[in-house]
C-alpha cells in the first residue's frame, strides 16, 4: 500500500525536492556556497579542541573530524527538519488531501542534496592528502544508502510525534545532543572501552561513521559484523513510521485543530 502510493505520488515528491533546494539556494546570500562551509566551519572547531585535547593534529586528523562532522550533519539536520515538515506545511494541506509522508521525505531529499554536494569536499581532500580511492570506496554509496534509509526510518514516526506533540521535538533534540558526543564524531573507537563497544555499536550512526573512515582513511572494508545490527534499528523505526502514518493521515489535521 505504501509503496502503491508512493509511486502515485513519486513526481510531487520529486518537483517538491528541486523546488526546496532552489528556495534554499536562494534564501542564503552565499546561496550553494554555504552547504560547503557549513561542516567546515564546525569542523575547523572541533578541530581545533581535538588537536588541544589529544596533541594529534595534521590531515589525517581534519579528515577524521570532517568524515565525522558531515554524516552528522546529513543525518540530525534530515531529521530536525523533516521531524516539523508536516507542521510546516498545514496550510497545504487545508487544501489539497496528500499524503503527510510527502512533505518528510522531500525534506529528507533536500537536506541530501547537500550533503552530496558536501561529499565532494571529503574525496577532493582526500586526493590532496593523499589517500587515493581503492576498491572498498566503492561500497561507499551502499553505506550512504543505508544511512539514508535510517534518516528516513527515523522520521517517520517521528514527523508524526512532533505533529501531535510539540514538547516531543524538544525531547529528539535532547537526544541528539546526546548521541552527538557518543557516536564517535572526533573520538575513535580504539578509545572506547572493550566492555562498551557492543553499546557504542548498537548506535548505527557510529557504525556509518566507522565505516566511513574504514574505508576513505584506512583503506579497508567497512565492519561487517556490525551492520545487520544497524539494519535492523532502521527497520524497525520503517515499520513504527508507517504504522503511524497509516494510522494518523486521515486524522491529523482534526487531532491539531489545523483544519
Amino acid at each position: 500500500m505504501f509503496l502503491a502510493s508512493l509511486k502515485r505520488h513519486k513526481d510531487i515528491i520529486f518537483y517538491r525536492t528541486i523546488a526546496g533546494i532552489k528556495s534554499e539556494g536562494r534564501q542564503r546570500y552565499l546561496g550553494y556556497l554555504w552547504f560547503l562551509l557549513e561542516p567546515a566551519l564546525s569542523t575547523a572547531v572541533l578541530y581545533i579542541a581535538f588537536s588541544q585535547f589529544t596533541g594529534r593534529s595534521g590531515p589525517d586528523s581534519i579528515l577524521f573530524i570532517l568524515i565525522g562532522m558531515i554524516l552528522w550533519q546529513w543525518f540530525e539536520g534530515s531529521v530536525m527538519v523533516g521531524a516539523s515538515a508536516i507542521k510546516a506545511k498545514f496550510h497545504v494541506l487545508n487544501q489539497f488531501n496528500l499524503p503527510k509522508y510527502i512533505f518528510p521525505l522531500v525534506a529528507i531529499f533536500t537536506n541530501t542534496w547537500k550533503f552530496l554536494c558536501v561529499s565532494v569536499v571529503i574525496f577532493a581532500l582526500a586526493a590532496v592528502f593523499g589517500y587515493t580511492p581503492n576498491i572498498y570506496w566503492l561500497w561507499l554509496p551502499v553505506f550512504f544508502a543505508l544511512q539514508l534509509a535510517l534518516i528516513i526510518g527515523i522520521t517517520l514516526p517521528v514527523s508524526i510525534g512532533v505533529t501531535l506533540w510539540n514538547d516531543f521535538q524538544t525531547i529528539v533534540s535532547t537526544i541528539f545532543r546526546l548521541l552527538f558526543f557518543l557516536s564517535g564524531i572526533f573520538f575513535s573507537v580504539s578509545s572506547v572501552p572493550e566492555d562498551l563497544l557492543g553499546w557504542f555499536y548498537a548506535n548505527p550512526m557510529a557504525v556509518f561513521m566507522e565505516s566511513g573512515r574504514a574505508i576513505i582513511l584506512r583503506g579497508e572494508p567497512p565492519p561487517w559484523e556490525h551492520l545487520p545490527l544497524a539494519i535492523a534499528i532502521t527497520l524497525v523505526f520503517f515499520a513504527l513510521g508507517l504504522v503511524l502514518h497509516a494510522r494518523y493521515d486521515k486524522r491529523i489535521l482534526k487531532l491539531t485543530n489545523a483544519v
